[in-house]
């Protein structure tokens, strides 16, 4: 099962495209919204969005086909006939990457999202089936061996980095001017306050309540379920399924707007699999002295709700 995955998920992108996005020409303007798959990524894609479109009081802010139409998928854009140089709905331009830090496109701004390693597992095997895979043809624990705990860091420009190396080629970044740390528990303890955080990072007034009442109305799990197609991949998947091999159709009924549930990894993870990823958590703490990803989320999260990090923008 996990080796017919691998050679269906070799189709997904083409060298030529990956290369195009890792080589786009950046401003200083521009917007990122960096993340290990699984970790808020179209949750962020949508807020920013929405926050652009609202202060520059443009109407069509709802009115896109899927999130990607608006917000570009850096290494997918080209393979998906979406032109990266092209201007966007509002400014500033946003863009979407799974990039750990030395292969991302330098010379812009960046909202790095990051979420406890056994959720991004758990949503990322579901994120799969049903799609690169048959409901129980991929177990948990199989999934997790050859796909999360077997990657490391790249070897060359096409491969992704692990979840940990990602981590940490962004980590001696996140007190960079340019860079905007955002934990996914935090999003979704409390949107309103991300939200207004992600706003300030953008150079936008946090304090119109107006504003940021419709931002969070928007990005709430209420009004993005409600509209699943626009997140849900369909354009990516219809125009990549047919070199993976796969139905033209597949994983289009698998939604990625989820309820996204924080701590659900710790109870379906095997034991012993919960015990290699702690076991790979301890060259995160080598690094940043964090013997927990709830440590450092907590550390950190303190120091920004502090106002040491509130104040950021040109």
């Amino acid at each position: 099962g996990i080796t017919r995955m691998k050679q269906r998920l070799a189709g997904l992108e083409t060298e030529g495209g990956r290369l195009k996005g890792l080589h786009m020409q950046t401003r200083p303007e521009d917007l990122f919204v960096v993340t290990t798959p699984k970790a808020g990524t179209t949750w962020t894609q949508q807020i920013v969005h929405q926050l652009r479109c609202l202060a520059a009081n443009h109407k069509g802010a709802e009115d896109f086909e899927e999130i990607s139409c608006v917000v570009p998928f850096v290494e997918m854009a080209h393979d998906c006939g979406i032109d990266l140089t092209q201007e966007q709905i509002a400014s500033p331009r946003v863009f979407k990457t799974h990039f750990w830090y030395d292969h991302c496109p330098k010379g812009a701004r960046y909202i790095w999202i990051i979420r406890d390693p056994l959720d991004v597992a758990v949503s990322f095997h579901r994120f799969f089936e049903g799609w690169f895979f048959e409901p129980g043809e991929v177990d948990l624990e199989e999934f997790m061996q050859q796909f999360i705990l077997a990657r490391g860091i790249p070897k060359n420009e096409m491969q992704n980095a692990s979840y940990w190396d990602h981590l940490l080629s962004w980590w001696p970044h996140q007190q960079d001017e340019n860079v905007l740390l955002v934990f996914f528990e935090d999003l979704k303890e409390d949107l309103k306050s991300s939200v207004q955080r992600i706003a300030n990072f953008m150079g936008i007034d946090a304090s119109n309540e107006a504003l940021i009442d419709e931002a969070v109305r928007r990005s709430s799990f209420h009004y993005m379920s409600a509209r699943l197609t626009q997140f849900d991949e369909h354009i990516l998947k219809e125009k990549r399924n047919p070199h993976c091999g796969l139905a033209l159709d597949a994983g289009t009924h698998n939604p990625k707007v989820r309820a996204g549930t924080s701590g659900a990894g710790s109870q379906q993870i095997p034991r012993n699999i919960q015990t290699e990823m702690h076991q790979r958590w301890k060259q995160v703490e080598e690094v940043t002295g964090f013997s927990t990803y709830e440590n450092m989320r907590l550390a950190v999260g303190l120091t920004a709700s502090l106002g040491g990090r509130d104040d950021k923008h040109d």
